[in-house]
C-alpha cells in the first residue's frame, strides 16, 4: 500500500460528501461550466502539498498527499464545495474547519510528521558560495585612469 494517495471522486462519493459534489456539479455543468469538484479536489490537494512541503520531503506525483492526511483532505473540500455553492457552513463545519487548518499548520511548523512519499522528489542541490571578501582590491585614486 502507498503512503501517499491522490485524492479522487470515489474517496469523496465514500464519505458524506456525495450529495454535495453532485449538487456542484450541477449547478456548474448546468451552467456550462467544467466539474466545480475536480478543480476544488486540485486546490486543497495543493494547499496540502505546500504545508507539507515546508518540513517534509514531497512525493513527485504532485497528485498525490500522504494518505494519513486523507480525512483531512475530505473535510477541507467539503467544506470549500459549500462555500462555493453559497451555502452556509453549520457551526461544526467551521469548526472542523479551523481544526484542519491548524493540523496543516503544526505539519507546515514541523510539529507533526507525515508518512515518508513513495517516490519523494529529490533534494534542490545546494551551491556553496563563496563569502564576500573585503579589502582584497587595491585602493582607488582619484587621478589613477587605469582603475
Amino acid at each position: 500500500m502507498s503512503n501517499w494517495i491522490a485524492i479522487t471522486k470515489a474517496d469523496l462519493y465514500n464519505s458524506k460528501v456525495a450529495a454535495l459534489i453532485d449538487a456542484a456539479n450541477t449547478t456548474s455543468l448546468g451552467a456550462g461550466q467544467q466539474d466545480r469538484t475536480t478543480g476544488v479536489i486540485a486546490d486543497v490537494t495543493l494547499e496540502i502539498r505546500r504545508k507539507v512541503g515546508r518540513c517534509n520531503v514531497v512525493d513527485q506525483d504532485t497528485t498525490k498527499i500522504p494518505g494519513g492526511l486523507k480525512p483531512l483532505a475530505v473535510d477541507l473540500i467539503f467544506c470549500r464545495l459549500k462555500i462555493a455553492l453559497e451555502m452556509d457552513l453549520s457551526e461544526s463545519e467551521r469548526s472542523i474547519m479551523t481544526a484542519r487548518q491548524r493540523d496543516l499548520d503544526r505539519i507546515a511548523d514541523g510539529k507533526d510528521m507525515v508518512d515518508a512519499p513513495d517516490n519523494p522528489i529529490a533534494a534542490p542541490v545546494v551551491q556553496d558560495i563563496p563569502a564576500p571578501a573585503f579589502g582584497d582590491k587595491p585602493h582607488r585614486r582619484k587621478n589613477d585612469v587605469n582603475g
